[in-house]
């Protein structure tokens, strides 16, 4: 059996070398993050502005109501049916249900609008409007019934509304007051106009002016927005501002821009944004006026603004660690090999007195950082000195947790036994002390005891020990990272007087649930072992045990955890336990 695992290591490792390639040979850079490098970050803000009877301002996104309507025309594709043209200022709602509302409020048409199936045009501004979005989407429903044009024709009005929702975000807008009339023979949507309203902003449910800004300081904070043309149309809105790290910056060699590096919230103008990886996108902004619009929820724009407190750090004054340089681990210390550019030093910040910096060659240096707390991503900081500047510089590390016990309670029918469940489970940063891709962060052992606690009336006791192998597809932290992985199990199962162990191979599959599984859990985990064969007193011919658990994280370290499984267990002699089993189980588990 030891020789069959160490086989399948073997397998497993040169298959991962010869999927990886060559490693990557560039220096890390070390980032001048903008709060602690003279770049002050204003709270984000949501802004509005009711411009006149029809038109009105968010953030950067005019939107011009009399743009929300639709208009009928017969189909040619199906002789005696219509096609209908809906038209909508598309900033804030490219996509989503829309619904054509008879006078009484009732639905008398709905659509999904799919943003593949949406043309979108410049909408007109005025010239002072220039550095708003105006863009209109235009949406066709075709082989729309007779029977529906014809009950239009007799409404007193129609309103038509596209709307969008999600757990984060709610977004309205709803038209005039629209009737169909003719005109020239053919069909014509119009707006009524003879009744007037009055023009009103609620910022969660309270009447306030028609221009203002709300500043928000935590994505906690929700914004409920509702604005009411004195036509009658209204846009409402529910959102709130997405985390973002900028998380560098430096001053472009003619002192006129700024370089953001960030992660987190994007800016809602693409065309300016260079994306560096799937998390991180860089934009350059002008040094004497430096705003953007980043993304709120539903892509809502929120203004982004800085100010400049002093002298900017220049990408020429940057200190690169070396490309072996750990950003993970498992250990509380780590040291980093470093190289600064020539007449800039570096030195630990007084309030990191865990740290130490140290000289090697000519711009080389030693630096090892200390009491790196476990189960979160910590920054740490280096001050530099250039040009009579001094900057700091920040690297992050993730510490995770290797270690983990858990304790449950595990039942079975129809059998009717239960049994107490202890685990340890033990994932190395590099397995076998090896530091490579292939070994890094990939492998772990778990060792399992279940100790039947209820037995049935007439039937033997029997306990199981299992110590599994696993390997992650993907390196990673466990109940941190998704991934999918192999299993090499080992299991001994104890009778009265007897001994069996069986061997056997299994797959298991960590990820996040599905959107209506989160309010249940937080990450949710498949695991499958299919037992070959075994030696001892009594054989096990085959056996499968399929469990599907659910974790719900309580804090850093503690878990809740339940779920279900089937096992089902063949012997040799023949044994009167054989039929699938259906288990469930509960416990806890604590991660250190």
């Amino acid at each position: 059996m030891i020789k069959l695992l160490i086989s399948l290591v073997a397998i497993l490792c040169s298959a991962q070398v010869l999927a990886q390639g060559k490693g990557s040979s560039k220096l890390k850079p070390l980032y001048f993050q903008a709060d602690k490098n003279n770049l002050q970050v204003l709270p984000q803000r949501f802004e509005y502005t009711l411009i006149d009877d029809d038109r009105l301002k968010v953030g950067d996104i005019l939107i011009d109501t009399t743009q929300v309507t639709f208009q009928i025309e017969p189909s040619g594709d199906k002789e005696g049916t219509f096609r209908i043209h809906f038209t909508w200022p598309a900033g804030l709602i490219k996509d989503g249900e829309l619904a054509i509302k008879n006078n009484s409020g009732k639905a008398i048409f709905n659509a999904i609008a799919t943003k593949k199936e949406l043309k979108i045009t410049q909408g007109q501004k005025k010239a002072e409007e220039e550095h708003l979005r105006s863009e209109i989407a235009t949406f066709t429903v075709e082989g729309v019934e007779a029977n529906l044009v014809n009950d239009m024709k007799y409404f007193p009005f129609m309103v038509f509304c596209i709307y969008k929702e999600s757990e984060e975000t709610r977004l309205y807008l709803c038209s005039k007051e629209l009737y169909l009339s003719s005109q020239q023979g053919q069909m014509v949507v119009k707006s009524r106009s003879a009744t007037k309203r009055s023009a009103q902003i609620e910022i969660n449910g309270k009447v306030v002016g028609n221009q203002g800004i709300i500043y928000l300081n935590d994505r906690s904070e929700t914004v409920a927005f509702k604005a009411q043309t004195q036509t009658g149309a209204f846009l409402e809105v529910e959102t709130r501002k997405k985390d973002v790290d900028f998380k560098d910056l430096v001053v472009s060699e003619d002192n006129t821009k700024i370089i953001l590096t960030a992660t987190g919230a994007e800016p809602v103008d693409e065309t300016k944004v260079k994306k560096l990886s799937e998390t991180d996108w860089q934009i350059a902004l002008p040094k004497d006026r430096p705003v953007l619009y980043l993304k709120g929820e539903g892509d809502i724009p929120m203004r982004q603004e800085f100010y400049v407190r002093g002298n900017l750090p220049r990408e020429k004054s940057r200190p690169f660690l070396s490309p072996r340089s750990a950003s993970r681990t498992y250990s509380s210390s780590l040291t980093f090999n470093g190289i600064t550019p020539e007449g800039v030093q570096v030195r630990p910040v007084e309030k990191d007195t865990a740290a130490k910096v140290e000289p090697t060659k000519k711009n080389q240096f030693q630096w090892t950082i200390r009491d790196i707390p476990a189960g979160a991503e910590s920054r740490r900081y280096l001050m530099v000195t250039s040009d009579n500047n001094e900057f700091q510089v920040g690297y992050d590390v993730f510490r995770g947790h290797p270690m983990s016990i858990s304790l449950g309670l595990h039942y079975q029918t129809p059998a009717a036994v239960a049994f107490a469940e202890i685990e340890y489970q033990w994932w190395f940063e590099n397995f076998l002390m090896i530091n490579a891709d292939w070994s890094r962060f990939r492998f772990g052992i778990s060792l399992e005891r279940d100790q039947q606690v209820i037995e049935k009336s007439g039937e033997g006791k029997i306990d199981f020990t299992t110590v599994h192998l696993n390997w992650r597809a993907k390196p990673g932290f466990n109940l941190s990272e998704s991934t999918w992985g192999l299993s090499f199990p080992l299991q001994m199962l104890q009778a009265e007087g007897v001994s069996s162990t069986a061997y056997g191979v299994g797959a298991f599959l960590l990820k996040k649930p599905h959107r209506w599984l989160k309010p249940l859990m937080h990450w949710t985990e498949v695991k499958f072992d299919y037992l070959l064969g075994s030696t001892g007193d009594f054989k096990v011919t085959s056996a499968y045990i399929l469990r599907a658990q659910g974790y719900w994280q309580a804090s850093n370290q503690l878990y809740w955890r339940y779920g279900l499984d089937l096992s089902s267990y063949k012997f040799d002699p023949s044994s009167g336990t054989e039929e699938m089993q259906i288990g469930l189980n509960g416990g806890a588990l604590w991660k250190f």
